[in-house]
């Protein structure tokens, strides 16, 4: 669910190995585009593989999958998560890549009509679109407190590009890949002003 940067970087890496892959977007122009062009605005040099489906219709997106990705921005995560919950199945696999953002959507899930015993699983870590994408090596983290889901979804999203680690702490790893946001400003900074690379290997290990 969501056709921006981030979720079109990870369908297009899931349906590359060998998963079948359908996008959802709220705007259908968006899924229109996308579609016919093949294509990404704000991701150049990537090929949406002909075999990713796309479709206008969240009942669609959201039936029959095994796994059920919450790419949209954060402030629209509730909002899709409210439209998505009629048609989620009971037991239900969740990944959300926004942070700190699966307090909202269990919070939307638990409404009456929601599914029961639903996983929602963090997916957090140093990891730009852009780059994976282009199919960069990087590594990420798999965070539920049901180690079952955690190392399904880790399973899920491995490959010879993308190394997937577990934890049991959602709200520690959503946490973390807010403040690495921060550090990297810092470092980013500290590059501007001339610093070099001595002061970045500085900020980097004491600001974690």
């Amino acid at each position: 669910l969501g056709a921006g940067t981030w979720g079109m970087a990870l369908a297009r890496m899931l349906c590359v190995s060998g998963n079948d892959v359908q996008v959802w977007s709220a705007l259908p122009a968006e899924v229109e585009n996308l579609s016919a062009t093949r294509v990404h605005p704000n991701l150049p040099g990537m090929k949406i593989p002909e075999e990713l489906q796309f479709t206008k219709s969240i009942e669609e997106v959201c039936t029959g999958k095994d796994v059920l990705l919450f790419a949209v921005p954060s402030v629209f995560v509730r909002s899709t998560t409210a439209k998505a919950r009629p048609y989620i199945p009971d037991g239900q696999i969740l990944v959300d890549v926004a942070y700190t953002m699966t307090e909202v959507i269990a919070d939307e899930l638990n409404k009456e009509g929601g599914p029961k015993n639903a996983k929602l699983v963090a997916l957090s870590g140093p990891t730009h679109a852009e780059e994976v994408a282009l199919d960069m090596p990087t590594t990420i983290v798999s965070a539920c407190p049901d180690e079952a889901a955690a190392e399904y979804v880790q399973e899920v999203f491995s490959n010879t590009c993308m190394r997937v680690y577990t934890n049991a702490d959602i709200k520690g790893v959503e946490l973390s890949g807010a403040l690495k946001n921060v550090i990297a400003l810092g470092v980013g900074i500290s590059t501007g002003l001339g610093y070099g690379a001595t002061a970045r290997a500085a900020l980097i290990p004491r600001g974690i």
